[in-house]
């Protein structure tokens, strides 16, 4: 029988038969970097951190890029779709823990409003999958590495100075969700027009794709 054809390309283009071979995860998989920005080489991997490297100080300091209107607050980018059960998950963990602290911390849901979502790429470099939370502009991680800094006992440092929640209650003006339907289109996102072209539906310039607006009480 003939060898395969792809085998023997391979043995005879490796120049290093005994190098190494990288199976790619799945974490890998779900994370599409962006070669043209990608992830700066001052970013470690939280995963590969140290354990003697887990003090607030150098967890803080692991970042340099900071989401808008974050550096002297806390920020969790998460998702509300349920299609993929682990991650959804993920997103209540961390923000079970955050309300436990009862701190004040703004969630960013980029599955309702895709702002969110290129704001997320862009800051991180890469297509990162929520959840993904920032401390004071620095990112921490995801479920596994707060979960794992919670268990050491030093989350509760990471967020020490951040201003107490008063109220145990969602917000009045959308029921925690962080947004509303839109007033001016009722959610539909069309809106009559004036002057030349009146009557005519044109795209409402005020909501998201969604037909959306954030809410003004708690966003």
């Amino acid at each position: 029988m003939a060898p395969c054809p792809n085998i023997c390309n391979q043995e005879k283009t490796d120049p290093n038969p005994t190098k190494s071979i990288i199976v790619p995860t799945q974490e890998s998989r779900e994370i599409e970097c962006n070669p043209s920005n990608s992830i700066p080489p001052d970013f470690p991997n939280p995963k590969r951190i140290q354990e003697s490297q887990l003090n607030p100080e150098t967890v803080l300091k692991c970042n340099v890029h900071s989401p808008s209107g974050g550096n002297e607050s806390v920020i969790l980018y998460t998702t509300s779709l349920r299609g993929i059960r682990k991650t959804f998950e993920d997103c209540s963990t961390i923000r079970f823990l955050l309300q436990s602290f009862r701190i004040v911390y703004y969630e960013r849901d980029v599955s309702m409003h895709l702002e969110y979502r290129d704001e997320l790429w862009r800051v991180l470099g890469c297509r990162a999958v929520p959840p993904k939370l920032f401390i004071r502009g620095r990112c921490i991680g995801g479920a596994d590495e707060v979960v794992g800094l919670h268990e050491k006992g030093m989350l509760i440092n990471l967020v020490e100075g951040i201003p107490l929640n008063p109220s145990n209650h969602p917000c009045k003006g959308c029921g925690g969700i962080h947004f509303v339907l839109c007033t001016s289109c009722d959610g539909s996102r069309k809106v009559m027009s004036e002057g030349q072209n009146g009557g005519l539906p044109i795209r409402c310039q005020i909501c998201n794709e969604n037909g959306l607006i954030k809410c003004m009480f708690c966003s």
